[in-house]
């Protein structure tokens, strides 16, 4: 798939939802979204990261921060951003950050519609490179997106699997000019990643693309709230 237009709205609602929850201290809470609740939790996180359930474990680089949020459906995310990761509106924008996002592999993931006024005609994502890459006996596949329009945006995504889940790293970069300033502590972070029981074999072309479509949600939904632009979800 050449062109992904607008991948980026994908399933962005769950993670408005998220978004508005940030606000609270890290303890169970539910969030209006839409006709949607959510409900998880966030906690801080810096230096070496683990997660016993999925079987990951990776060092954040010196200066990075933010905080883990896990959502009631069974997914795991944490954020990072230089200097700590910010997401309440008004707050000062983190233009770049990087993600570790985890998903069972049976999770079943909605992905709502949006009304068109909510997009720009003219913005589209572009998948420049789909590669396979080897780190510390793990197999990857590396996806680089680019975003153009109203919304300026570059992206990578290493995404692995396990026999029970998806393990995807991501880097963002707000406006892509700023892309290659911090691609290196990216790599970095990846060269660290552990996962236990990980397969042998990519995790694309089985990875679901409505996943992919996600953890894009994910970082373009950071862009979007921050710069408070409204989006609005048809309710069904």
């Amino acid at each position: 798939m050449k062109v992904l237009a607008l991948l980026g709205f994908v399933a962005v609602v769950l993670f408005v939802s998220s978004m508005v929850a940030t606000q609270v201290s890290a303890q169970q809470y539910p969030t209006q979204g839409g006709n949607r609740q959510f409900q998880g939790t966030r906690v801080p996180v810096n230096g070496t990261y683990t997660n016993s359930a999925f079987g990951v474990t990776v060092t954040i680089p010196d200066g990075w921060s933010g905080f883990e949020m896990k959502r009631t459906t069974g997914s795991t995310s944490v954020m990072v951003a230089p200097g700590g990761f910010h997401m309440q509106q008004g707050g000062p924008r983190s233009p770049i950050m990087m993600m570790v996002s985890m998903y069972p592999r049976n999770a079943t993931t909605p992905a709502p519609q949006f009304t068109p006024r909510n997009m720009g005609q003219n913005e589209t994502c572009t998948n420049d490179s789909n590669a396979t890459k080897t780190i510390n006996g793990l197999s990857l596949t590396d996806i680089i997106i680019d975003c153009t329009g109203q919304m300026t945006m570059k992206s990578e995504y290493d995404v692995a699997k396990t026999d029970s889940s998806y393990v995807i790293l991501g880097y963002r970069s707000n406006p892509t000019s700023s892309f290659d300033s911090q691609v290196a502590a990216f790599e970095s972070m990846l060269g660290t990643l552990q996962i236990t029981n990980a397969s042998g074999t990519p995790a694309v072309p089985e990875f679901p693309t409505s996943f992919i479509g996600l953890a894009v949600a994910i970082m373009v939904g950071t862009v979007v709230i921050l710069g408070r632009s409204k989006i609005m979800p048809n309710r069904t």
